[in-house]
């Protein structure tokens, strides 16, 4: 097609031509330049519109990505919103990690302090149980009182009303 246009075109120009040497008119020439020059209009038109599609069809790529790049651009999307999602949910667990931390010393404190006001009442209790039993040996009739009225207990504890001993309670 290329050729018979070019050749269709040379060929109007050679006819002008000769046309404007038989009849010796100077416009002629005008006229067979000017099909020679359009010689090369259409192909550079072809060449322009060729580009202006090409241009086009780069233009919508770029308005309208392809699907692939959409997919990829959506995957990348739901990435960084679970990413997001997973550094919330980090900061919540450090803070309620803190919070647990805060707790456990508190209740380590109180246990600490209730431990200690345990020990001090034992020792308290410890030397009153001391001073009970120093101010007792003194008196060696109270402490044979004592054990004679625990063993009257013991045997009165028994479920059948028999001593522990295995003989009958006196009375």
């Amino acid at each position: 097609m290329l050729r018979a246009a070019v050749a269709g075109h040379v060929l109007t120009a050679a006819v002008v031509l000769a046309v404007t040497w038989a009849t010796g008119e100077f416009t002629g020439y005008w006229f067979a330049a000017f099909f020679l020059l359009s010689t090369f209009f259409r192909p550079a038109g072809a060449y322009f519109g060729q580009l202006r599609r090409r241009l086009g069809t780069l233009l919508k790529d770029v308005t309208y990505p392809r699907d692939d790049v959409v997919e990829l651009h959506a995957r990348l999307n739901r990435a960084e919103a679970g990413t997001r999602v997973l550094e919330e949910k980090a900061e919540e667990q450090y803070r309620a990690l803190a919070e647990l931390r805060r707790t456990v010393d508190a209740l380590t404190m109180s246990t600490y302090e209730r431990a200690e006001e345990a020990d001090r009442r034992i020792a308290g209790l410890g030397r009153q149980f001391e001073s009970t039993v120093n101010r007792l040996t003194d008196n060696q009739e109270i402490i044979a009182g004592v054990k004679a009225f625990l063993r009257l207990l013991h045997s009165a504890d028994t479920p059948d009303g028999t001593p522990a001993s295995g003989t009958p309670a006196s009375g």
